[in-house]
This record gives C-alpha cells, sequence and structure tokens, in this order.
C-alpha cells in the first residue's frame, strides 16, 4: 500500500520535477510600454540628429494611433511628444514600432529644419533613413486597417 501511495506522489508531482529540471522558467515579465518607448527614442533620435526633446507615451485612446504633439514652453525649447494609442501599441511588432517612432520623429524634423513642410511623404522620407521602406509600409498597411481607411503607398512612401 505504502508503495502505491509513493507512486501515486510521484507522478503527482513528476510535470513539476520535469519542468524545474529542466531549466525551463516561467516568462519574465514584459518592460512597462514607457520603459521600451524610452529605450528606443534615443537610439532613433541620435541617427536622426534630432537635439529636442522628445517624450513618448501609450495612452489610453490616440485618434490617429499615432501623433507626435509640440508642446511650447515659454522662454525655453520646445518639447514634443509622441502618443501611441495603447491598442495599435500592442499589435505592433518591434519593427513596426521602429516604424511608428522613426515617422514621428521624421515630423520633429522637419519643424527644426522646415517647419512649413510638414507632409506625411516627408516624414516617411526622414524615417526610411533609419528603418526600411519595407516596414513603414507594414505599418501603414496595418495603421489604414486599423482606421478602416486606405490610401496611396506611393503617395506617402513615394515610388520605389
Amino acid at each position: 500500500m505504502q508503495s502505491i501511495l509513493s507512486c501515486r506522489v510521484v507522478l503527482l508531482f513528476l510535470p513539476a520535477i520535469v519542468f524545474i529540471a529542466s531549466g525551463f522558467s516561467m516568462p519574465t515579465e514584459k518592460p512597462s510600454d514607457s520603459q521600451s518607448l524610452q529605450d528606443l527614442l534615443p537610439g532613433l533620435k541620435s541617427r536622426l540628429h534630432i537635439p529636442q526633446d522628445v517624450d513618448v507615451a501609450v495612452v489610453p485612446a490616440e485618434e490617429r494611433m499615432v501623433a507626435v504633439h509640440r508642446v511650447r514652453q515659454a522662454q525655453a525649447d520646445d518639447r514634443f511628444t509622441i502618443q501611441i494609442d495603447q491598442k495599435f501599441f500592442d499589435s505592433l511588432s518591434s519593427e513596426g514600432l521602429d516604424a511608428a517612432i522613426a515617422h514621428e520623429l521624421g515630423h520633429v524634423w522637419i519643424y527644426s529644419h522646415h517647419p512649413y513642410l510638414h507632409t506625411e511623404a516627408l516624414a516617411n522620407e526622414i524615417a526610411m533613413r533609419v528603418v526600411s521602406r519595407e516596414s513603414v509600409k507594414k505599418l501603414y498597411l496595418k495603421l489604414w486597417a486599423q482606421l478602416e481607411t486606405t490610401g496611396d503607398l506611393n503617395e506617402v512612401l513615394g515610388s520605389d
């Protein structure tokens, strides 16, 4: 009787023993949205030569899914805030997130160099200095699907 009980105990705990012995571990917690974005931002800003202060945040709702806002400050340089809709952020791959941030930084670059020439195409041209055309294309397709709209990729990305 004792050996039958011992076998049952071993069988009951066997999956846990195998799991632990295999060195398998539980997934670690994903870094916070804000932290992963703050880690991404300096590298892209540096590669695009953008000295302006830029904050980035995931917000519960952003009508355009991703947008940059200029924050005017009295007696100081302007700051910029990039806001990403939470649902859209959750749908983005790492490549898509890079493309989205690079595009919005393109708008910041335009503001500091040619403030009256803000166009999606120019922001994309600047973004494609640091991310691939294909990643920006995928971003637009995902964005248009989310917004339930469409557009002309050649118009916003330029022709191949």
